[in-house]
């Protein structure tokens, strides 16, 4: 059992919308034209302390020779398998159909798995027309409001009543990047105009997005998994509660990605705050790109803009200078051009010999400080591994290594190894 809740309907009868409901963030697009969703969209939810994943899927119609449509059909049939409960919404302003019945008669060989979610029951007089659907022979039938919100708690209650985990894992495939920046600087404006939809919501309103949300997406025969974040403003702003774990989740993000992309407010320069989610990203090793939005409001040219950004985000050296103007789609695929270039240095192996040879000519241009008026020497080196690439010295002395001979060595490093657009993990080891 993983926990997996799917919800079905024939097409708009609001499915989406409760979807949305559930999950507290529009994720699901919704339009009140049917047959708006036809890929599952899915999405881990927390309810009571039980996580679980939540399927939106598309308006289920039995009989069709539409080939989208049967193909939507074939999508569903699927999920309804993998289902450990079925929420079936049905309409309560249009009331019970004859594609309702049809779609329960499906339903029935699993009934114990299904609950009925009667949508559009908006006030205290429409609980009058939840009788209607009682004859499809369901047990749990459930009034509810996904628009308002009233009764989808208590559809909830029982949802997760038959749970025996609490935990479930959901991620895809693909490269990750996670977009962080300060509030309002433009992050799900980029990730909507990337998409060509408004998957995400968007809001002038600082604060918008509160969770960390992952959409798959495939760009040039590349899947790549987006990350929108909460907006991430200076410590002395954050209170305690939903925004506090929001900070929480995009520092999570961070770690989770393999490469972030941190979005700048190109119209107000470089920040503090930036500065220290800058500092995050370099502290935890991750790729890098470095997106200056709303370049249509600032004064200055893109040349000007990057010698700024290289000047105050002078530790992220090793991270490419995007410029967009995301609401009008400018230099959004930039931002993914940049993005797979740091991830070919960010994933890329080198051979033992060659990390060696590296680290002599190193050695022969400026050899670290004596220590207690020892010589420093190292034995070997070699590459340990990839996400960033870590490299393995083995020394005589690991103590006599300083940071400021390590910030050099570790940028000439990158030099000689050809990785320029990533960062390096210096690990530095005694021979025992």
């Amino acid at each position: 059992m993983e926990n997996r809740v799917v919800i079905v309907g024939r097409p708009n009868v609001g499915k989406s919308s409760l979807f949305n409901r559930i999950l507290g963030r529009r994720k699901a697009i919704v339009e009140d034209v049917p047959g708006v969703t036809r890929d599952a969209v899915e999405a881990k939810v927390e309810w009571k302390g039980k996580e679980f994943i939540l399927v939106d899927t598309g308006g289920f119609v039995p009989k069709t020779s539409d080939e989208i449509l049967r193909s939507v059909k074939e999508t569903i049939k699927r999920e309804i398998k993998r289902a450990d409960v079925l929420i079936f919404v049905v309409d309560s302003k249009e009331g019970l159909t004859p594609l309702d019945e049809e779609i329960a008669k499906d339903l029935y060989p699993i009934k114990d798995r299904v609950l009925v979610a009667v949508n559009k029951v908006d006030t205290k007089k429409d609980e009058a027309l939840v009788s209607e659907f009682y004859p499809l022979g369901f047990e749990h039938v459930f009034p509810v409001s996904a628009v308002h919100g009233r009764g989808v708690g208590e559809l909830l209650d029982e949802v997760v009543r038959r749970f025996k985990k609490d935990k479930v894992e959901l991620r895809y495939e693909g490269i990750r990047i996670s977009f962080v920046g300060r509030p309002n600087v433009g992050k799900s404006s980029l990730i909507n105009a990337l998409l060509k939809e408004e998957r995400v919501i968007v809001s002038p309103v600082a604060g918008t997005t509160r969770d960390a949300v992952e959409i798959p997406f495939r760009w040039r025969e590349r899947d790549f998994v987006l990350i929108d974040t909460a907006g991430v403003r200076r410590p002395s702003r954050v209170e305690y509660g939903v925004e506090f774990f929001s900070v929480g989740r995009t520092i999570r993000a961070i770690e989770d990605s393999d490469i972030v992309c941190l979005m700048i407010d190109a119209s107000e320069g470089i920040t503090r705050q930036d500065k220290r989610l800058g500092g995050l990203i370099e502290r935890r090793f991750r790729g890098c790109v470095i997106v200056a939005n709303k370049m249509d409001m600032c004064a200055y040219s893109e040349d000007e803009v990057e010698g700024f950004i290289r000047k105050e985000l002078f530790f992220l050296d090793f991270a490419p200078v995007a410029f967009t103007v995301a609401t009008e789609g400018k230099g959004i695929e930039s931002v993914l051009d940049k993005a797979l270039l740091v991830y070919e240095d960010f994933t890329r192996q080198h051979k033992t010999s060659f990390v060696n040879r590296a680290v002599e000519k190193i050695f022969k241009e400026k050899p670290p400080p004596h220590y207690r008026g020892k010589e420093v020497k190292v034995y070997y080196a070699f590459q340990e591994g990839t996400r960033p690439p870590t490299i393995v010295l083995i020394t005589n002395y690991p103590d006599g290594w300083k940071e400021s001979y390590k910030r050099f060595f570790v940028k000439r490093l990158r030099e000689h190894l050809k990785l320029k657009h990533t960062p390096i993990k210096l690990i530095i080891r005694g021979r025992e």
